[in-house]
């Protein structure tokens, strides 16, 4: 921070506020446009308002003053819908790829709400939890909850649901033949190769996969923004699927329902305690100067992808 940044403060607080927000504006010189994700500097009484009807609100045990909240205020549907079909075209694991890449960001950043959430949300509602579960497996469970009705238990059989929600081409594609890697993301050499023998948008987009995995290895296995007091926002920086429809709306609309009427969710995804020493304090700017990056560059992917 700079103290140049700092105009006629009233206190120090003001004047640390001051500062502070000015860095994070170097962080995110533009507003992020399909990520709802904000923070706001809290004091512990502030922090014990927002989560007091939480059932862990115990577990937060500040060990300063200070906290940095990261709100989730608002939660945008996006779709690739017809930009998806470039990216088949160009490679059958890219699509793979981006989805995995996103997924591998927003969990040490903000939650992105990606198929595999709505596959796991519906496993966890109705097939006991197995993600792979067959149409038998999953038929006694739907009985259990939706007695002998046929005609609602085939609405909600794996096989249906799957392709709307989690289709394989992004969960497990196939194999490419000639291929050395058993692995079905593709490698930094691999993407930086079709980046350079493709153009427009496919050729972007490998580039901003290759820029996120690099941040993410620059980031290890250090916490960036998945750190501190887990808040339970009520929404995620955004929902991001490869084509919407009524069955991920049913899902997203149920989800919502039930996180208000239980009454514990907040705007809040995290609250973060500043530390109280030199080493901590520079440790915690770099990395989430290395999260704002990470989201930063996931907004500019998004808006390559994102049907307009």
């Amino acid at each position: 921070m700079r103290a140049s940044d700092v105009v006629a403060p009233t206190s120090p607080a003001d004047a640390f506020q001051q500062a502070f927000f000015a860095w994070f504006r170097r962080q995110l010189p533009e507003p992020l446009r399909f990520i709802s994700m904000g923070v706001v500097l809290c004091d512990t009484n502030a922090v014990h308002d927002e989560i007091q009807y939480r059932w862990d609100k115990e577990e937060f045990e500040p060990t300063s003053a200070l906290h940095l909240g990261v709100t989730l205020d608002n939660e945008w549907v996006h779709e690739m819908g017809t930009l998806a079909q470039p990216l088949r075209k160009a490679h059958p694991l890219l699509l793979h790829t981006l989805f995995s890449v996103v997924d591998q960001v927003s969990f040490r950043t903000v939650p992105i709400r990606t198929p595999g959430w709505f596959l796991s949300e519906k496993a966890c509602r109705d097939w006991e939890g197995n993600e792979s579960a067959t149409d038998d497996e999953a038929r006694g469970w739907l009985e259990e909850a939706y007695g002998n009705d046929q005609e609602v238990i085939s609405l909600h059989l794996p096989s249906v649901i799957r392709p709307l929600v989690y289709p394989d081409e992004i969960r497990c594609p196939e194999k490419v033949t000639g291929r050395r890697s058993c692995k079905p993301d593709l490698s930094l050499r691999e993407l930086r190769e079709l980046a350079s023998t493709s153009s427009g948008m496919v050729s972007a987009v490998c580039r901003e996969i290759v820029a996120l995995r690099l941040l993410l290895g620059a980031a290890g296995k250090r916490p960036l923004l998945n750190d501190g007091y887990h808040a339970g926002a009520i929404y995620s920086g955004c929902t991001f699927v490869l084509e919407a429809n009524a069955t991920i709306s049913e899902f997203l609309d149920d989800h919502v329902n039930m996180e208000y009427q239980a009454g514990e969710a907040t705007e809040f995804e995290r609250f973060i305690t500043f530390s109280k020493t030199k080493k901590g304090i520079r440790e915690q700017y770099a990395q989430w100067s290395l999260a704002f990056q990470m989201l930063r560059r996931l907004d500019r992917l998004l808006a390559l992808v994102v049907s307009p």
